[in-house]
């Protein structure tokens, strides 16, 4: 990662420099997007910030990343040489984890005397017990939501307020927004935006809700931005293309223009972080609908309306809400407005120089005491991703102590 010359501004004297690690880096989703928008924004808030991407094949256009293209076959001891020739030459001052995943193989390969900063996205299962270990390894912590800074302080009581940053998500919509140009809820209109896949997303519940929705006999469409390894799958399940538009991946304006074409933007995942999309989709009016799973994006449905926060997995609550919604034309246009005015907040170059500031804060701050990262027995590194996952699936077994470092991210 040679140094490249350098466009800051404002920076007292020579740029921060930061390390990012991150399992993806390319593809769809609302971490992703949050890593990209550091790499196009932070130089100019006196950033000097490199990316190191652990599963994505290499990908053009990203001159300050590093893709090291892992994958279950590949040793432990491989994927080290590769972390280490993937960060040889940049001294960083600062490494932000944008995943729990991965500390104990690579963490002691770069910046021994840099401040270690934990980015937790998303509340995904098992994190409690990963912040057991990972709670005492970090200096700083940045919450895209409340239930993550309460998980930080739980797993580390002494942590100080000033090394806690709660994230609000960069919304950077262009202006003016598009305008839908038709009546509202005529026919209602619904938009899944996000990955589609069983894991997390569960998309396997749709089906059901859009049944639901026919038997109701209210006019309905149902629209997806974005793909996933279900997508075929789903698909074949909802083949009414007069009913059931698939979009796929949408960029730019073309991007804009379909969220601002929804009445309601719905969720039917097992866990979230604070969905970027629900952020992005508010900000032109869209109504979301969430289930109640302690995330941010429930807290922001209920500053909307409470009774838009519906059961976890109970698909027949969420086809109700929507079935009142088309009935109740009104509802929606008071709706829409309380949606755009609850994310006000998440403008684009506040969420930028926030961060700026936290993570210099972070750098500058004494580094904490930290505990022994966790060790790995010799042949461990001789090992493949794919069978040290296999081992730990064994340790899982009932009756045995439970893992709480996954060896991949999937």
């Amino acid at each position: 990662m040679p140094a490249p010359s350098s466009n800051s501004k404002g920076a007292a004297d020579a740029p921060l420099r930061v390390l990012n690690l991150c399992t993806q880096f390319a593809g769809l989703g609302g971490v992703e997007s949050v890593v990209r928008d550091h790499h196009q924004h932070d130089a100019a808030r006196g950033l000097d910030s490199r990316f190191c991407v652990f599963w994505e094949p290499s990908h053009p256009g990203w001159d300050h990343a590093r893709f090291l293209d892992f994958s279950d076959s590949l040793s432990i001891r491989t994927a080290r040489r590769r972390f280490r020739d993937g960060v040889a030459g940049f001294d960083p001052r600062l490494v932000v984890w944008h995943t729990v995943w991965g500390w104990p193989y690579f963490d002691d390969l770069v910046g021994a005397s840099a401040a270690r900063m934990l980015f937790l996205h998303s509340d995904t299962p098992g994190l409690e017990a990963q912040l057991a270990t990972r709670a005492w390894w970090a200096d700083g912590f940045a919450c895209v939501n409340d239930r993550l800074v309460q998980r930080v302080r739980d797993a580390r009581p002494d942590i100080a307020p000033e090394r806690i940053h709660r994230v609000h998500y960069p919304v950077d919509p262009p202006i003016p927004l598009p305008s839908a140009g038709r009546g509202l809820g005529d026919p209602l209109v619904i938009g899944f935006c996000g990955r589609l896949d069983f894991e997390q997303k569960r998309v396997d519940r749709i089906p059901e809700l859009a049944e639901q929705l026919g038997s109701s006999g209210i006019p309905f469409r149902m629209e997806f931005l974005g793909d996933g390894p279900k997508r075929g799958w789903l698909q074949e399940r909802l083949n009414d293309p007069a009913r059931f538009v698939f979009h796929g991946r949408r960029s730019g304006r073309e991007y804009w223009e379909s969220l601002s074409s929804w009445d309601a933007l719905f969720f039917v995942s097992d866990y979230e972080g604070t969905p970027i999309a629900l952020l992005e989709a508010m900000t032109c009016g869209v109504i979301p609908l969430h289930p109640a799973i302690g995330s941010g994006g429930d807290q922001y449905s209920a500053r909307v309306d409470p009774t838009l926060v519906y059961p976890a997995g109970d698909i027949a609550a969420l086809a109700s809400r929507m079935v009142r919604l088309s009935r109740e034309r009104d509802s929606i246009r008071n709706l829409r407005v309380r949606s755009a005015e609850a994310v006000s907040g998440h403008a684009a170059n506040r969420y930028r120089d926030a961060m700026a500031d936290f993570q210099r804060r972070i750098a500058d701050l004494p580094r904490l005491d930290r505990r022994p990262l966790t060790g790995r027995p010799f042949p461990t590194d001789w090992l493949s991703f794919g069978a040290i996952r296999r081992l730990m699936d064994w340790k899982r077994r009932p009756g045995r102590q439970a893992s709480a470092t996954p060896p991949s991210p999937q």
